[in-house]
């Protein structure tokens, strides 16, 4: 299964990881998470070569972590459209394939 947790304060998402590889089917196959992959990769992209934003992320095997954290007020609230898009559509995944991906929101502190 695989678990994405996103990090929220006061209504806004400062960040997200994403753990796990979802067992829908085998490697090259695994269309949820293809899905996933494809909503997830697509958000960093926009984050950084769209917004131009020097976000801090981790990516390998099964593992994708980004971070807002240390980030200005100003460039949060210009990623939160697409943070809440990828929300809206990991959602929507999940009532489909609720068996492989689970997707919460976790409150945090800054």
């Amino acid at each position: 299964m695989t678990s994405v947790v996103f990090k929220k304060v006061n209504d806004k998402i400062y960040g997200f990881s994403i753990t796990g590889h979802s067992g829908y089917d085998e490697k090259d196959y695994d269309i949820v998470c293809s899905a996933i992959s494809v909503i997830s990769q697509t958000i960093v992209i926009g984050i950084t070569d769209v917004l131009k934003i020097n976000a801090k992320y981790k990516i390998k095997d099964g593992f994708l972590q980004l971070d807002l954290k240390n980030h200005s007020d100003e460039e949060i609230d210009k990623c939160q459209v697409l943070l809440e898009t990828m929300l809206a559509g990991l959602k929507s995944t999940e009532i489909c394939y609720s068996q492989f991906l689970k997707v919460d929101i976790e409150e945090v502190q800054v």
